[in-house]
């Protein structure tokens, strides 16, 4: 009998009292941010990656649904379910990108691609990482604490409203920085939300009429559910009504001058965003100091900017920065160095960088920014001044150009020098296949480097296929026939390659193995197969990002977002950067050169421009190989420096502390303590530990209670209670003894309370 009895009130405990209706709308509210999340496709701009989430807040919330009816507190609970998340996630975010490990395999998967997402970002001083199973573990975090949260802020404290605002919030941010439509998951959070919240309302009702035995429940329940019912339809019918026949936008300009603020904020710190999923930001083009390599190549017909130039020029190519490291999944501008230059001032003064006067025309361009928020100059060749105060940028022991930047939203006029590449007294063949291959030590230090994991053996079958069609190492010859044959038919033209499941982290070596990709890859490609082509007398190179060119009719070149590119520029000693474009499918707008008259082999010396001296050579920055689970790495330079990581740890620790005490100097008593905030404080330590009062106690009654389980306490708790009743309900007003004592016996009862973790079984058996 005694056995039955307990099972039953086992089950009871269990079964949601708020009816299985509430349970099945927080599992809705759960689905919607999780699907609304992984439809962009955040990470890499694969949607599979994040498929992963819905199983993760369906987790939560049970996670927050399990602590409540345990009757656990609420920081008990969120501890539990974040111990448990930090065992599941990293099981699911690892089986997410691999499918096939096992549970154990998939957890040691995420910790390393975590650990080494780390240490790219901060000891090793990368600009971006190669790793994306840390952007799966962090939006599935992130969906796993809202429903932890929200199902908690229901079921433990009956407070659906503040698990409605929190559910609302992360699915608003999401449609905010999405070009995405997902009204759709807008209108049926909206409609699932004002139900949960009716039938929540609807069991405090039945609660109440229940205890104080007045009418019928069930009728009252009915009631509010028809009415609420009628009024959501009828809301969500005329909000979808006005949504698609509203003429105005009375929020239109909200976002103006948006736009550049994001690209200014998403530059700084675009290493700790996942490259994917379609952003928001009027599809306007961004040149950082990185070139991240992903899976799309997002661009829009939009115009990005217009440019009057002279009637005798044809189509210009506008460049705006260049990158010599390549970081496998990238390019990043390393060692830069900034000057701020007034408007006028000669930008290449000092620079290696300056043409012979004969291989070059001065041009003056007035660019006119649309769609083109932001700050990089865009220069037709190499910028010797604009009429603005701009920021230049280079990088090497001499100052190799970087990139140049002026205000946003600004017209402009750039003097640039334009290579004479189409002309026969220009730069033709001849002198670029008989330049010197005698190199500026800076520049052999600067631009000749190949990472370690770049090449693998699919790269360096297609480098032996090049070699085999070029039949020479000459770097002109070989700069050709590789651009011819990136050009041909071999390779495949596309801007999304999300569907080549490359596990690589080198984007040269999935080029080479799928043939497959938009300008970055070919660029990266032709890049860096240069600079291998002769390991001991490596080609240099870079690579440039800008504009293709455009027709130009009336003096005016109109250039679009989607005519942003990348292409590669090689360097030949006394002839400066020479561009050449292996982009296919009929993108690249390469710039073919005249023979020209014989040349004698290697008759152009060093520009006299060269200071370098005998610098030493850099060395090759070494990448972290990619370690199969359960498998071992080689020892490389770039292993985590024990030293620097202790230090970012214990600064972790220290911050840590600090937010603690800050947390717990913010939530302690300051100034005057009335008995209403005493007597919540004690409430809310109780509960902490899971020793809530029940709707139906009184104040003695729930005072007496805690007594009996913290003896040492009952002095401070009856201090408190007596000040409480007597204050709330029989307008007494204090005199400042009491007030002093009901204040330090508050103070007291915050650390005397926390003996109720000890005494948490019998709490349950007595309820």
């Amino acid at each position: 009998m005694i056995a039955n009895a307990r099972e039953e009130l086992s089950q009871r405990r269990w079964r949601p009292v708020e009816g299985w209706s509430v349970v099945f709308l927080v599992a809705v509210l759960g689905l919607i941010i999780a699907t609304a999340i992984d439809e962009p496709a955040w990470v890499d701009g694969h949607g599979a990656l994040t498929d992963c989430l819905a199983e993760c807040a369906l987790l939560g919330a049970l996670a927050g649904f399990a602590g409540a009816k345990a009757g656990w507190g609420r920081w008990t609970t969120h501890l539990v379910g974040a111990a448990f998340a930090g065992l599941l996630l990293p099981i699911i975010a690892g089986q997410a990108v691999l499918p096939s490990l096992s549970a154990a395999q998939a957890f040691r998967f995420t910790a390393n691609g975590t650990l080494q997402a780390y240490l790219d970002l901060t000891v090793r001083g990368l600009s971006f990482t190669t790793q994306e199973v840390h952007f799966v573990l962090v939006l599935a975090g992130l969906v796993w604490g809202t429903m932890q949260f929200g199902a908690y802020a229901i079921f433990g404290h009956r407070r659906p409203l503040a698990a409605v605002v929190v559910v609302g919030l992360v699915l608003l941010v999401n449609m905010a920085i999405t070009r995405r439509d997902q009204l759709g998951w807008l209108v049926l959070y909206t409609g699932t939300s004002l139900f949960l919240l009716i039938e929540m309302h609807v069991f405090g009702e039945r609660t109440t009429w229940a205890r104080r035995r007045i009418g019928d429940p069930g009728s009252v329940s009915a009631l509010y559910l028809r009415g609420g019912t009628v009024f959501i339809v009828g809301a969500v019918i005329a909000s979808l009504f006005l949504t698609q026949q509203a003429a105005s936008s009375p929020l239109a300009g909200a976002w103006t001058g948006l736009n550049r603020q994001l690209v200014q904020f998403t530059k700084q710190f675009q290493g700790y965003f996942p490259v994917g999923g379609d952003v928001r930001g009027g599809g306007g083009v961004s040149f950082g100091p990185t070139a991240q390599i992903g899976n799309q190549w997002f661009s829009d017909a939009g115009i990005a900017f217009t440019a009057d130039v002279p009637p005798a020029a044809k189509g210009l190519k506008f460049v705006a920065t260049t990158y010599d490291v390549f970081a496998l999944g990238g390019w990043i501008q390393s060692e830069t160095r900034s000057a701020d230059l007034p408007a006028g001032a000669n930008l290449l003064a000092g620079s290696p960088e300056v043409p012979a006067p004969d291989l070059v025309d001065t041009m003056k361009v007035t660019v006119h920014p649309v769609g083109y928020h932001d700050t990089a100059l865009l220069s037709p060749g190499l910028a010797q001044s604009v009429n603005l105060p701009s920021t230049l940028s280079i990088t090497g022991l001499q100052g190799w150009f970087a990139g140049d930047s002026v205000a946003a939203d600004t017209a402009y006029t750039v003097t640039a020098a334009v290579p004479r590449l189409g002309q026969a007294d220009g730069i033709t063949q001849n002198k670029l296949r008989a330049a010197s291959t005698v190199y500026p030590n800076d520049i052999t230090a600067q631009y000749t480097q190949v990472p370690f994991g770049a090449m693998g053996p699919y790269a360096d079958k297609l480098l032996a296929t090049v070699l085999a069609k070029a039949g020479t190492t000459n770097p002109y010859d070989l700069a050709s026939a590789m651009e011819a044959f990136f050009r041909s038919d071999y390779f495949t033209y596309s801007t999304d390659v999300r569907a080549v499941n490359c596990q690589n982290p080198s984007a040269v070596e999935c080029f080479a193995e799928y043939r497959t990709g938009y300008c970055l890859h070919y660029a990266s490609t032709m890049a860096i197969l240069l600079r291998a082509a002769n390991p001991a007398d490596p080609i240099p190179t870079r690579l440039v990002q800008g504009f293709l060119p455009s027709e130009i009719s009336g003096g005016q070149e109109v250039v679009r977002n989607s005519q942003a590119h990348a292409w590669v520029e090689v360097y030949f000693p006394g002839y400066g950067w020479i561009p050449f474009d292996p982009t296919g499918g009929g993108v690249g707008q390469p710039v073919p050169l005249p023979v020209g008259a014989p040349v004698p082999t290697a008759s152009a010396p060093l520009p006299s421009s060269d200071t370098s001296g005998d610098l030493p050579r850099r060395t090759a920055r070494p990448f972290p190989p990619i370690v199969p689970p359960g498998g071992t790495a080689t020892p490389t330079a770039a292993q985590p420096l024990d030293q620097a990581l202790a230090v970012a740890i214990g600064a972790l620790l220290v911050a840590a502390l600090g937010a603690l005490i800050s947390i717990a100097w913010w939530r302690g008593p300051r100034g005057e303590v009335t008995p209403d905030a005493a007597w919540a404080t004690v409430s809310q330590s109780a509960s902490r530990f899971g020793f809530a009062p029940r709707p139906t106690q009184t104040v003695y009654e729930y005072a007496a209670s805690l007594g009996e389980l913290v003896p040492v306490a009952r002095p401070d708790i009856t201090t408190v209670a007596d000040a409480k009743v007597e204050t709330t309900y029989a307008r007494v007003e204090l005199t400042p003894e009491r007030e002093h004592a009901v204040a330090a016996a508050m103070r007291r009862l915050r650390l005397s309370l926390v003996r109720l973790i000890f005494r948490r079984r019998p709490w349950r058996r007595r309820r």
